[in-house]
């Protein structure tokens, strides 16, 4: 088997004003010639840590400015790998983190390039779930909105809590 390229992204979401979270989504060209949605991700560079390359490639991908995002928790990895007759040889491993976005989720900077084709969408869960094609990213996300929405109702709690102290 050939060398495993190593890459970083994130699960990228905002908190909607109905209080739900809505997940960001990028269409682009892929290696087989569809076009599919994907979270922003990429290749970790010589010396950069997983953590370092997942922000510099949302920043870079969907134009995010690096002081707009806190990384939360790395929530899993997935794995890629061709069979030896597949047509497209690439072996790959991505490193995927929970990323809040702190801007303002109007105002992206999707450029079309080489593989992106410039538009996105921030989509509620059910949506992420019916447009994403790998089983094993829909996975993540679904772990990430459990732990949005557990880490909101902890809040939800203490603020209850601190206010009754009032």
């Amino acid at each position: 088997m050939s060398w495993v390229i190593q890459s970083a992204g994130g699960i990228v979401y905002y908190i909607h004003a109905d209080g739900n979270p809505r997940y960001l989504l990028m269409k682009r060209y892929a290696i087989s010639k569809r076009i599919e949605w994907v979270a922003p991700k990429g290749k970790i560079e010589p010396g950069e840590t997983t953590e370092q390359a997942a922000i510099r490639e949302i920043s870079e991908e969907a134009g995010i400015p690096q002081n707009k995002m806190r990384l939360w928790v790395q929530l899993g990895i997935t794995h890629l790998r061709s069979d030896e007759q597949s047509r497209w040889q690439l072996n790959k491993d991505t490193t995927y983190f929970l990323v809040e976005y702190l801007g303002d989720p109007n105002l992206l900077a999707i450029e079309n390039g080489w593989w992106l084709t410039g538009m996105y969408k921030w989509a509620t869960l059910s949506d992420v779930l019916a447009l994403l094609y790998y089983q094993d990213i829909r996975e993540l996300v679904r772990k990430a909105h459990h732990i949005i929405t557990n880490r909101r109702k902890h809040h939800d709690v203490k603020s209850a809590f601190i206010n009754s102290l009032d």
